[in-house]
């Protein structure tokens, strides 16, 4: 009897197909994972502008009853993180709706994206998201989503 060292062609075949339906399903899940981080981003960073737009509120009394609309540098300077909200392209917006209430709104280049309009679309309900800037229309995809400011 014969000794055989090393591996078969069939062998190695095998073991590199294998390892390729593994790489692509580690690829699927991982895009998935990367949109419903994005997703989570935004709501968080929506919230951030919420708690920052109720401090404004709280120290700026007077010039809310005369009609100040605040401006994302109003905003941001209770923020956490101020250059995030005020950077050129940044993507947030504050604007008033008709009903008196501020809209905080978030366009960035990552809402184009399928997976993150999907999953802001799941947590819309639950988290306080809406389509349009007058905050009638829950949010149900589309390049922008709005959260109520105050």
């Amino acid at each position: 009897m014969k000794l055989r060292k090393g591996f078969t062609l069939v062998e190695l075949l095998i073991v590199i197909v294998i390892i390729g339906i593994l790489a692509a399903a580690m690829m699927l899940s991982s895009g998935s994972a990367t949109d419903s981080a994005e997703a989570s981003n935004i709501v968080s960073d929506l919230r951030n502008l919420k708690s920052a737009s109720m401090l404004f509120f709280m120290g700026s009394m007077d010039e809310i009853n005369g009609g100040h609309v605040p401006t994302m540098t109003d905003l941001a300077q209770f923020s956490d993180n101020p250059d995030k909200y005020t950077a050129a392209g940044s993507g947030f917006s504050v604007s008033i709706a008709p009903s008196g209430q501020w809209s905080l709104g978030f366009d960035g280049s990552v809402m184009s994206r399928t997976g993150v309009q999907t999953r802001l679309t799941s947590r819309a309900a639950s988290v306080g998201l809406f389509s349009d800037q007058a905050l009638t229309t829950q949010y149900a995809g589309g390049n922008a989503v709005y959260m109520i400011g105050r």
